[in-house]
């Protein structure tokens, strides 16, 4: 949190003060960028969707009330609806675009395999979360993608933190059995030939 977060928030819905306003977007930017990139995958999609929630944002920073949860808990909210308007979008499904992976920094040759896996991975993960409904959706991709805690994601979406668990790992079981019978599918196919 910003020291002077609070006071940065009235600036802004006041009188719709410009820097007050780019200082909580400039603090909340990059974390955000990355939730959305974790999923999106693409660079210049997740730094438009970004730049749509940061507008949401302060569009919508008029009605922001800071007793009932913290800016970054309503910034995550946001962010997370975007995200999966953006996968239910048609522009999405006409261009399900990823970054290539020349254009990913790489810690050392050896690596390459390793990325090549964590993206395929990723890809298929983000494929299957598409078939969840939206509240699953938005818990697993607050965990997996942001690293939220429970409570955090409790506090996001305004639900029971047994109820956030609960789904959780129901839909982490069903992704589980999912990715398995892929592999199963790809093993037996190969073998097939």
């Amino acid at each position: 949190m910003i020291h002077n977060e609070s006071k940065l928030i009235r600036r802004v819905q006041r009188s719709g003060d410009r820097a007050a306003a780019d200082e909580l977007v400039s603090h909340y930017y990059r974390e955000i960028y990355i939730f959305v990139y974790r999923q999106l995958l693409h660079r210049e999609n997740a730094l438009d969707l970004t730049q749509d929630i940061f507008v949401n944002m302060l569009r919508s920073i008029g009605s922001f009330e800071g007793r009932r949860s913290s800016l970054r808990t309503w910034l995550y909210r946001i962010a997370s609806n975007r995200v999966i308007d953006h996968f239910r979008s048609s522009g999405h499904q006409r261009s399900k675009q990823t970054d290539p992976l020349e254009e990913v920094e790489l810690a050392a040759e050896g690596d390459f395999t390793l990325e090549l896996e964590r993206r395929e991975q990723a890809e298929e993960v983000i494929r299957l979360l598409e078939e969840f409904e939206p509240r699953a959706q938005q818990i697993l991709r607050l965990k997996l993608f942001a690293e939220r805690t429970f409570i955090d994601i409790a506090q996001i979406l305004e639900l029971p933190e047994s109820t956030v668990k609960g789904s959780y790992y129901t839909s982490i079981r069903k992704i589980r059995s999912r990715l398995k019978e892929g592999e199963y599918e790809q093993i037996k196919s190969s073998t097939a030939k």
